[in-house]
This record gives C-alpha cells, structure tokens and sequence, in this order.
C-alpha cells in the first residue's frame, strides 16, 4: 500500500529553509555521485556542513568536486574511493575514513544497487545482499567510533544513522518479515526485484538493529524510505518504467529531503521511519515485529560472522 500512496506523496514537510547550520559537522553519504545522495550532500554543503561523499568511480568524482566548490565555497566536500560490492574496498575505504574523520556527527547509507542481472559480489555474496546490506554493514563498523565519539560531545539523538529502505521492501507475498537470508545457493532462482525488495528489507532490520546493539548510544538510528524517484538506480528496470518514469516518478532531489528530514530534523526519534517526503510512518507489522525478535537477531550475528575477516580497525591517534 505505501508502495502505491508514494505516487502521490503529499509536498516535503522538511526542506533546506529550515535546516540548521552545520558548520563544523562532519557527515558521510555514500552513493553521493549521482541522484538522491548527490542531492543530499549538496543540500549538506549549503548549509556549511564537511561531507565525505563515498563512491566508485574516482575520475568523475574528481570533476564534481571541482564542481562542488566552484558552485557551493560555503562548504566543504571530500571523496572516498569506496565499492560496497567488495568487502575488501569497504575495508580500505572504512580506515580511510576513520583515519581522517575521527568526529562524524550523521551518516546517510544511501548507495545501492537494484535489480541487476542475477551476480554476485566480489566475496561470492548475491549483489543486491552483499552491496546495499553487508557493505553498509561493514562500513558502519569502521564509522562507529567516530559516530561514538560524534554522540558524546552532542546534544543526545542529534548524531544520526540513516538507513535507506523502500516501501517495495514490503511487496514480497508469503515471506513472514519480508526477508529471508543465508539462501545464496537459492538466490539465482528469485527475480531481481524480490532479491532487491529482500535487501531493502534488510536495511530496515539493520536501522533497528545497531541501536539494539549500541545501547545508550546517544545516537538515532533511522530508517527511511526515499520514495518513487527519477534517478540511474532504474537503469536495470524494465522498459515500462522508463517509458513512464518523466509522469510518475518524482526529482531525485525529493528523496532528498527525505533523507535530511531523517538526519536534521529535531523532531526525529531513535527507531523512527519516515516516508515522502519527510513524513513520519510505519513499517509492515510483520517487518517491525520480525526486525525485533529472534530473526533480527539471526540476521545480525550472520553479518558479523561473513564480515569480521574484512574488520581491521587501525588505531586513531
């Protein structure tokens, strides 16, 4: 149902006149090259914020910082070269973050992939899995300290995690929580959507999760659903949604606001979901209750497990 009511989502609730000002904060967003997260770190930069944007391609980063300076001087803005889809990149680039950023005060985990042909990650891992929730899964270990230490000098539930989900997550019929997980032999038998659909749903499971791991943080965990957006993560879709993307899908810059609603707004809690533009809403009942209890709990130890060979923090001075 949020699926279909995202087509005719209500105005942004939370836009760029009213965020605060960031100078001397530090944030991360990984995917910031193009669509939502560029749209987001842009926002970040007028407001005077330090963004490290994380991405693949160093070349065309190169040429859009050059960019993001001429365009926004008020800011500052730094890349990482970083793949999601290789956990030995995610290792690499996550010390390289923690060596130079120590403080982090919010982190949108904004990259994804949806719907390729059936592939699997560097690791072996289903790439859909692998990239949009063991990557993020690993790089947040990297980031934590720094996020830790972020929370302890701030006002309590100002420093943030925002977890990007989908409502799509919640169309998989028959599947109890909308996930099923350690079925990698099983996965080239599934459509790409529902392996998608599965991994979205994984990073809602993992928006609760860290707080459920972190206790007393200081530090709100959010999930968000971005809303049914124009941007190159369709690429893979069919030619229909193509077609008809200019009339029912709306500007990158929309899933924006979504994502800054959950990292700026003082309205936001720990645990909260937000949907477009900015709203506060609900997951499905058996998701929320699934991410809860014993499933979560699988799903989380089962990350651990696949990335600790790849988590080698260096010690910050």
């Amino acid at each position: 149902m949020e699926h279909i009511k995202n087509f005719w989502a209500a105005k942004p609730q939370y836009k760029e006149v009213e965020y605060a000002d960031q100078r001397d904060k530090t944030f991360v967003v990984t995917g910031g090259l193009s669509g939502v997260g560029m749209e987001c770190a842009r926002l970040l930069l007028k407001k005077r914020a330090r963004v490290v944007i994380v991405g693949r391609n160093k070349d065309f980063a190169r040429d859009l910082l050059s960019e993001l300076a001429r365009d926004i001087p008020e800011g500052e803005a730094a890349f990482v070269e970083l793949d999601l889809a290789d956990l030995e990149s995610v290792k690499k680039g996550g010390q390289e973050i923690a060596r130079h950023y120590p403080v982090i005060h919010g982190v949108v985990l904004n990259a994804g992939t949806m719907a390729p042909p059936y592939a699997k990650t560097k690791q072996g891992h289903e790439i859909h899995w692998g990239t949009n929730v063991m990557g993020h899964h690993l790089l947040m270990k990297y980031l934590e300290p720094s996020v830790l230490r972020a929370a302890h000098d701030s006002p309590p539930g100002t420093v943030r995690i925002v977890w990007v989900a989908a409502s799509s997550s919640t169309l998989i019929p028959g599947l109890e929580g909308s996930i099923r997980f350690n079925t990698n032999n099983e996965d080239e038998k599934k459509p790409p959507h529902v392996l998608y659909n599965m991994s979205k749903t994984g990073n809602a499971y993992e928006a609760y999760l860290w707080s459920k791991f972190h206790p007393h943080s200081g530090v709100s965990s959010v999930s968000m659903d971005p809303g049914n957006l124009s941007t190159n993560l369709t690429r893979h879709s069919g030619g229909l949604v193509h077609r008809f993307k200019d009339y029912v899908l709306y500007p990158a810059k929309f899933g924006a606001y979504t994502e800054l609603a959950a990292l700026l707004s003082p309205t936001i809690k720990d645990g909260d979901h937000l949907v477009p533009w900015g709203v506060p809403g609900t997951l499905r009942h058996d998701v929320d209750e699934a991410r809860r209890g014993p499933k979560g709990e699988e799903m989380w130890i089962e990350l651990e497990r696949d990335t600790q060979a790849f988590f080698q923090p260096e010690e910050v001075h």
